[in-house]
């Protein structure tokens, strides 16, 4: 469950798999026992959410992996095959076995204090979760004044710009907020989410009240230069892509695949939500990480150039004994003026569009809410 891919990315060293699964086999119940505890102690007897913890299952796997991976130079002579650089030998082992959270420590690093930075249709929503507090404010009033708006249009289809410093005038390409309240017993609530999403699109025609303006793709953009991730790309032919480009030039991030991708929910974990470029922009603009990659931010010759931001805050709890959570979730992704006049000069006129979507929904239950 948590080593599969590490084993699979180094080749599957001789023994290693049958070792740790040996040593984990011979523990099944204590760890089984164990894990139960940890999980009692740590949410209340209703709730169904496995707690955000590194837990004993888990820990204990990671032990044994390290244990079998120690005997991996000895397996392998033992078959024949010596290694005259002992030291290059197990390196080479040790990087993809070895346990890694930089997605989680990249998005962190992009952490910042909730901006307020949004569309000014949209300013209902700086109050954060109003309702928990007032129940004439449910439904929210941006939920009511932006019902089945998919685009901004006439005067309020203008780029938004980055109120906080050190991005003051830069322009939000994309945003995405959730305001969550979890289902409470005493005094009895239901579940309520409010999802606001905005960004900036390619389009011929209308887009589906039912689409994010938003796309999704993985996060390696912030890691490696687009003309890695795509032979051949490079600012000539990323202009004659943007002309035939259809949907959001702004994504929501999937990590799904991602070699030393933490759970999402348990012990090291990751934010619930962040954004990133299309590589056709990157690569129009012509942006590499940061160097080094310490967190969501592109450059070129002038510095900082597409910089990621996420927030959270406003601890809620659901009136059992859960740990606080936090009731808001953000994250945008901002880029630098002078390269946004530049975007806007490759799109051909009349194909983008500022698109919103404001949702709101309601549950019984919070586990419900969170599918």
């Amino acid at each position: 469950m948590f080593l599969d891919e590490r084993l699979t990315d180094v080749n599957e060293p001789p023994g290693v798999r049958e070792a740790v699964t040996q040593d984990l086999a011979n523990q099944v119940e204590t760890v089984k026992q164990r894990t139960r505890q940890q999980v009692r102690q740590l949410r209340s007897a209703s709730s169904q959410r496995i707690p955000d913890a590194y837990l004993h299952d888990e820990e204990q796997a990671e032990e044994a992996l390290q244990q079998a991976a120690a005997g991996i130079r000895s397996a392998r002579a033992s078959q024949g095959f010596v290694s005259s650089d002992a030291r290059r030998f197990e390196a080479a082992f040790a990087l993809p076995l070895a346990s890694t959270a930089r997605w989680a420590v990249l998005q962190e690093s992009s952490r910042v204090p909730r901006p307020a930075t949004r569309h000014h249709l949209l300013a209902p929503t700086l109050t954060p979760i109003p309702w928990h507090d007032n129940e004439h404010e449910w439904p929210p009033t941006a939920a009511i004044n932006l019902e089945g708006e998919r685009s901004f249009t006439g005067s309020d289809a203008l780029p938004v710009r980055v109120d906080e410093k050190p991005y003051k005038d830069w322009v939000q390409l994309g945003m995405f907020e959730r305001q969550g309240t979890m289902a409470s017993k005493y005094p009895t609530r239901t579940a309520r989410q409010l999802i606001i999403s905005t960004g900036l699109e390619l389009v011929e025609s209308p887009a589906s009240a039912r689409e994010m303006p938003l796309g999704t793709a993985p996060p390696n953009a912030w890691l490696t230069r687009y003309d890695r991730l795509a032979p051949g790309l490079d600012p000539t032919s990323a202009a004659e892509l943007l002309e035939d480009l259809q949907g959001p030039l702004t994504a929501m991030v999937t990590y799904e695949g991602q070699r030393g991708a933490p759970n999402r929910d348990r012990g090291v974990g990751l934010h619930p939500f962040c954004l990133a470029p299309r590589i056709e922009l990157v690569a129009l603009l012509d942006l590499s990480p940061e160097a080094p990659a310490v967190r969501h931010c592109l450059v070129d010759s002038k510095g900082p150039a597409l910089v990621g931001r996420i927030w959270h805050g406003f601890l809620v709890h659901d009136g059992n004994y859960e740990p606080l959570s936090p009731a808001i979730n953000g994250t945008d992704l901002i880029i630098r003026p002078d390269l946004y006049a530049r975007l806007e000069r490759a799109i051909p006129a009349g194909r983008a569009q500022w698109g919103v979507t404001v949702w709101h929904h309601e549950r019984a239950n919070s586990e419900e809410l969170d599918d």
